[in-house]
């Protein structure tokens, strides 16, 4: 019997030493297992946004250059195939340094840990000629021609798919590649998007433009008292199908201050003839894209693209105030009072009606028509034809802006060592 309960006691000691050791080596398991995945979370963003930073360092290349766009036909350079205007070079002086590697592409490395052990690298790979190498998927490329409506081709430099590689890797031989034994890579990142220029093509210089077509004041300009349209020296007043409408106490001035230009073709100007891309694509590239005024912020940035899904009804509580290009799928309203004032281009699908006061100077396409002022009008509404405003349009905003909607990321872990 004694040694009965000898041998259950033992024995309950063994379990309860299992017991412990067990637990003891699953907690362990458990806080080795949640350190890993923490650390591979880590290592998954930071590598996504090194690879992210390739990409925002390409973008900038693009907008950098002097010749824009950016294509291969430019005259005087050496470039046979569509994709060869993607050129970085190096350079000693650090403020001119496009890339460590020009024979890839822009390649930057950076160090990330203070022991300088771990390095964050990027490659944007340049496509070489296709004639003497083979086609590299990865490569950025030149695809006006398969994105465009307008028959552009791969090579004139419009729209430009961009691919940047990430790599997080432990550095033990600065002689050595960064791949190459005893170096080792521990993470890899690869993002994708695809950039492109919104044009701003006015066929004549105008102040304001209205489709052809209409009757009983459809499509057509009213210019009501204290209205002024002003074409400038060197644009005409306004341009449209039908009769203007002038108040005797209105004004419109300019070279060819009430008449179409005989080349002018008002139907051309469509949102794709006019920006360059479609609806569609123009809401993607847009840096507001809101159902109406009232979803826009109180203060409006300068040089904004602005797209407005909706009738847009500024008034005295929320004015238009800013620059740029303000778009609008809809009809657009400004109220009588709200003293607004834009520079840039306006482009409404709809009907616009601009009452006093208002100020709007570079161009107004109103698709549907324009109602300028009003008849019991006590202060002035202008619109005013101002080439120098555009062109700082052309530079600010139709510039190569990115299409969000094209970004891809893909990432991959190895163990760390």
């Amino acid at each position: 019997m004694h040694n009965s309960r000898g041998t259950a006691l033992a024995i309950a000691l063994i379990l309860s030493l299992v017991l412990t050791i067990i637990v003891a080596v699953g907690t362990r398991l458990i806080v080795t297992s949640f350190k890993n995945t923490k650390n591979q979370q880590h290592l998954s963003a930071e590598v996504d946004n090194i690879s992210r930073s390739g990409l925002v360092d390409a973008i900038a290349w693009f907008k950098r250059q002097s010749i824009q766009p950016v294509k291969s036909g430019v005259p005087y350079t050496r470039y046979a195939w569509a994709d060869g205007a993607f050129d970085p070079r190096y350079s000693t002086d650090t403020a001119h340094c496009d890339t460590i590697d020009p024979s890839i592409g822009i390649v930057k490395e950076y160090q990330l840990s203070e022991d300088g052990l771990i390095w964050g690298r990027y490659e944007v790979k340049r496509q070489t000629n296709t004639t003497v190498a083979a086609y590299d998927v990865n490569a950025v490329h030149d695809v006006s021609g398969e994105r465009l409506y307008s028959g552009e081709q791969n090579g004139n430099g419009y729209v430009w798919a961009i691919s940047s590689k990430g790599y997080i890797y432990r550095k033990r031989n600065v002689a050595a590649a960064f791949n190459v034994a005893p170096n080792k890579v521990i993470s890899t990142s690869r993002v994708s998007t695809e950039i492109r220029r919104i044009s701003l093509t006015i066929q004549v210089p105008c102040a304001v433009i209205v489709s052809n077509g209409g009757t009983n004041g459809s499509r057509k300009v009213t210019v009501n008292a204290k209205g002024r349209i002003d074409g400038g020296t060197y644009g005409c007043g306004r341009a449209s199908g039908s009769a203007p409408s002038i108040n005797a106490a209105a004004t419109v001035t300019g070279t060819t201050a009430a008449s179409n230009p005989s080349s002018f073709y008002l139907d051309d100007h469509t949102v794709p003839y006019v920006l360059g891309v479609s609806t569609a694509e123009l809401r993607i590239l847009s840096d507001y894209m809101v159902p109406d005024v009232a979803s826009l912020p109180a203060e409006l940035p300068d040089m904004s693209l602005i797209y407005i899904s909706g009738d847009a009804v500024f008034t005295v509580a929320h004015p238009l105030r800013s620059s740029g290009i303000l778009f609008v799928q809809g009809n657009l309203t400004i109220s009588v009072g709200s003293n607004s004032t834009y520079s840039g281009l306006i482009y409404v699908t709809g009907t616009a009606t601009i009452n006093d006061p208002a100020y709007i100077s570079g161009c107004v396409v109103a698709y549907g028509g324009l109602t300028l002022s009003r008849s019991g009008a006590t202060d002035v509404a202008e619109i005013q034809y101002d080439a120098g405003i555009l062109d700082m349009v052309r530079q600010q905003i139709c510039q190569y802006r990115e299409m969000k909607s094209t970004y891809r990321v893909s990432t991959g872990l190895s163990e760390m060592q």
